[in-house]
């Protein structure tokens, strides 16, 4: 008898009692210490819009250099005016001018950039160029303006520069309307150079 209540007893407490659920709320402040990690916003940098044809160069002395570009082509009147990065220099407005081409020219016997326009005509069998310096706030022409048929290759040409026999001279080609007989039209246009005083330095 006491066996058998032994082996009852002994099964009751195998059984055991039921697992008691666990209780998922959280007595007292929760722990709002949260590991977010916040990336810093990103700096956005908005390039600068650069007019299409701009040519940056020193046209003064000791400025850093910014740029100029054809802002305006008016073909009705007949003129093209050149406009510089944030009105550092003044406009220059070319007449009989149908658009441009800006470069720049760099001499050791200037103190600063020259400015090179190749406008275009009316003819559009020309190129017409002129030379510029910024001097005391405004444009001066360094020569006067001079012209090369495209039959003369311009696209082939320094078409000025400093003369290397005469540094206080510009040497230039430049083309000239010629008779020719052995030409179909009876006529041809000739490229010639030469060595001219500099107007503006």
């Amino acid at each position: 008898m006491r066996c058998l209540f032994f082996l009852l007893s002994l099964a009751l407490l195998s059984c055991g009692s039921p697992p008691h659920k666990k209780n998922n709320v959280v007595i007292g402040p929760r722990d709002t210490n949260t590991n977010t990690v916040v990336s810093p916003p990103k700096e956005v940098i908005i390039a600068p819009v650069i007019p299409e044809g701009a040519v940056h160069a020193n046209f003064i002395s000791g400025v850093e250099e910014f740029y100029g570009y054809v802002k305006h082509v008016d073909s009705k009147k007949g003129f093209t005016t050149i406009a510089f990065e944030n009105n550092t220099a003044p406009q220059l407005t070319i007449p009989k001018a149908y658009g441009a081409d800006l470069s720049f020219l760099r001499f050791d016997e200037f103190d600063r950039d020259l400015l090179l326009l190749n406008t275009r005509l009316k003819d559009t069998n020309f190129d017409k160029y002129y030379l510029y310096i910024l001097k005391n706030g405004q444009w001066l022409p360094v020569v006067n303006g001079w012209a090369i048929h495209k039959d003369n290759r311009p696209d082939t040409l320094s078409p000025i520069f400093v003369d290397p026999e005469n540094p206080g001279r510009m040497f230039r080609y430049y083309s000239v309307f010629d008779l020719d007989a052995t030409s179909e039209l009876g006529y041809t246009w000739r490229l010639f150079n030469e060595s001219i005083p500099i107007e503006n330095r």
